[in-house]
């Protein structure tokens, strides 16, 4: 007869095999669609026009090993950097303002309402026109797509502040910038991380999109030129390598979290 104090497993893997089924269910997919995309390349599609992964593996080691691809990279980088820590300290004072006060809320509801639905992409002409080609009309471009998650959760964040600690603050005697401060901005703080997560990689998509037009270094321009002169192994180089470095960009975020504010 079991013992009833011996609470029985419903895992069907043992522990030490958890972890290497985590990784092999986490990359399945990416498994798969590799696996597609060699049988598609020369039957499906001419493999001029689709070359196959291994192909593409090889251009990534010959832009790695020739330093072509750092150049391109790092411009990209700064240029994320910039736009999207940009976004972060605009957006949450934007959101926590609007939340905390009806005025700031009404100046700005409907400008962000009506821009909220416009593909920012599609601003890239005129940014363009207003500040030619180059790393200012990409990273303006970064900024506006980041913009809006980080405003969101802001907002929602601030607003959703249990009003039993204001009032538990106020009643102590604190005043309206320190209850801002000490009460409002700690709470916010896991809704805003969640902002940014969401915003990384979107500044990617935007960054790409503006380098293939208002640019003429950066990894978008490199998969453009590479598309334009017919080598599309380099083409496709690049887009896995920018891919690869945004995948890496979130999941640095995320275990920076971790760490620094596990306590959220």
């Amino acid at each position: 007869m079991a013992n009833a104090d011996v609470p029985l497993s419903t895992d069907p893997l043992p522990g030490v095999l958890r972890a290497p089924a985590a990784i092999v269910v986490q990359w399945l997919p990416l498994g798969v669609v590799t696996a597609l995309w060699e049988l598609a390349s020369g039957r499906v599609v001419d493999r001029a026009v689709l070359p196959s992964p291994v192909t593409v593996a090889g251009a990534i080691g010959d832009l790695i090993a020739t330093g072509e691809v750092v150049p391109h990279l790092t411009v990209s980088l700064i240029r994320v950097a910039i736009g999207l820590g940009s976004s972060v300290a605009v957006g949450v004072a934007l959101g926590v303002g609007m939340a905390r006060s009806k005025p700031v809320e009404d100046f700005f509801d409907a400008f962000l309402t009506m821009t909220y639905p416009v593909p920012k992409t599609a601003l890239v002409p005129l940014a363009i026109l207003g500040l030619g080609v180059g790393t200012e009309a990409t990273v303006s471009i970064v900024f506006l797509a980041c913009l809006l998650p980080v405003v969101l959760n802001a907002y929602n964040a601030a607003g959703d502040v249990d009003r039993n600690l204001v009032w538990s603050a106020r009643m102590m005697g604190t005043g309206e910038r320190r209850v801002l401060w000490k009460v409002v901005v700690p709470a916010t703080v896991p809704e805003i991380v969640t902002g940014i997560r969401q915003a990384i990689p979107i500044a990617f998509v935007a960054l790409v999109s503006a380098e293939l037009v208002a640019s003429n270094r950066g990894i978008g321009h490199l998969i453009l030129s590479a598309g334009q002169l017919g080598n599309y192994p380099r083409m496709f180089a690049a887009i896995v390598v920018i891919s690869a470095v945004a995948y890496v960009a979130v999941r640095w975020f995320e275990l920076l979290c971790d760490r620094v504010i596990a306590w959220t």
